[in-house]
């Protein structure tokens, strides 16, 4: 089928010209044809109302090539293969015959944005895999139901074989059956931001698929920042956040850690953050725990009552090495041999219940409102963080003062 083309002039803010093309597709065929013709131009590919089974983004280079689709266009599959400079966005990405999913295989300068990834009313799943890639955002995204009837185990998003500058922001994740949103391991540079995280929920298959879903699990890396994000509940797994294995320089500020949810009544999530595994191998080091409020924690079927927890195997590592735990908002630690014996350093923290780490930690209610935030009678929390650890925005990206508060959001007032 002959491929339509049309021209389109773009003003450049310095008063120069410039033809950007623009080039309609209809079948998995014509895509290949479609990017040998724009060349290293680059310009606009829009795949028309439909559904795609296969397309494939052959190597290629120069200025940036936009994949977009429409109102009723449905991928399968797409395989971005050792590619540079491409951006997709605007597709549903979904089963319909098999499983689905984006690959973004040993490609650079990728960008995924507005997509609506779902497996849902399919027996198969939907999965975005990072495999060896470099500087990779996956933005302004929906992820939901991954695979809640698939027999084989599903990850929303999958960061693997030492992918590097990865972004993942402003986009939400919810309501997925017996999986993780975001697992994997990667080399350097992940950036986790400004994501909703909602409801991992038990699924009916088998207590091997059923039996353990995360928000978020990591293995390996370097460099990791976990900034801005709101964690709802999951039903059967180890945390809303699980970080574990050979990793090293991680961040985890500002973020929001619920542990109920108004739609999935009578339960409470367990545990908002671990750090390391309770069995042998390595530890994430220098982990910064900083200007969370932290209100999961529920009793686990160990024992166990705490917002988070960490590797005992970090008692017998140099000091420097073990996380710190700052300005927290931390709903409960009925357990504190578990955190404050293995960090590095605990400071100005406030403990809903249970007991403290350190003396400039305090016990008591921090009078947040339901969405975590303080109000003017959070005494406990308003001025009250150590300054030398707050980071300089909180969650809601407004500047903390000189006296910054604990927890995640700044007081703004009544």
């Amino acid at each position: 089928m002959a491929l339509a083309a049309t021209t389109a002039l773009c003003v450049h803010s310095a008063g120069a010209a410039a033809k950007t093309a623009t080039v309609q597709i209809r079948s998995d065929a014509e895509l290949a044809a479609a990017v040998s013709r724009l060349g290293p131009s680059g310009g606009r590919i829009v795949l028309r109302p439909g559904t795609y089974r296969g397309l494939v983004v052959p190597p290629r280079s120069g200025a940036t090539l936009h994949l977009e689709g429409t109102a009723q266009t449905v991928v399968e599959r797409l395989v971005l293969d050792r590619t540079d400079h491409v951006s997709v966005g605007h597709l549903r990405i979904s089963p319909i015959g098999s499983d689905a999913g984006i690959d973004v295989v040993a490609s650079s300068r990728v960008e995924l944005h507005d997509l609506f990834v779902t497996a849902q009313g399919t027996g198969r799943s939907v999965t975005i895999r990072i495999p060896d890639s470099r500087d990779v955002t996956v933005r302004d995204s929906e992820f939901a139901h991954c695979g809640d009837r698939s027999a084989v185990f599903v990850n929303c998003l999958l960061v693997l074989d030492w992918a590097s500058h990865v972004v993942i922001e402003d986009s939400w994740f919810h309501d997925c059956e017996g999986c993780d949103f975001v697992h994997g391991r990667f080399g350097t540079h992940l950036t986790i931001r400004h994501n909703r995280f909602e409801r991992a929920l038990p699924c009916r298959i088998g207590r091997v698929r059923c039996g353990h879903q995360d928000l978020i699990e990591l293995f390996a890396g370097r460099r990791l920042r976990v900034e801005g994000n709101r964690f709802g509940v999951y039903r059967v797994g180890g945390a809303q956040l699980y970080l574990t294995g050979p990793m090293s320089d991680v961040v985890v500020a500002n973020n929001v850690f619920l542990g109920y949810d108004r739609r999935v009544p009578g339960y409470r999530a367990r545990m908002g953050l671990i750090v390391g595994s309770a069995g042998s191998g390595p530890v994430p080091r220098y982990v910064r725990i900083v200007n969370n409020t932290i209100l999961t924690g529920s009793r686990r079927r160990d024992g166990y009552t705490g917002s988070l927890r960490m590797s005992s195997r970090y008692g017998g590592m140099p000091r420097r090495m073990r996380p710190i735990l700052a300005n927290n908002v931390i709903g409960v630690l009925e357990h504190p041999n578990r955190v404050c014996s293995t960090a590095r350093l605990a400071v100005s923290n406030v403990v809903v219940r249970g007991a403290t780490c350190s003396r400039s930690d305090v016990v008591g209610s921090p009078y947040l409102d339901r969405r975590g935030r303080p109000t003017y009678a959070s005494e406990l929390v308003i001025d009250r963080a150590n300054r030398h650890w707050a980071p300089r925005f909180d969650y809601r990206g407004l500047r903390r003062d000189s006296t910054p508060d604990v927890g995640a959001y700044e007081y703004a007032g009544s």
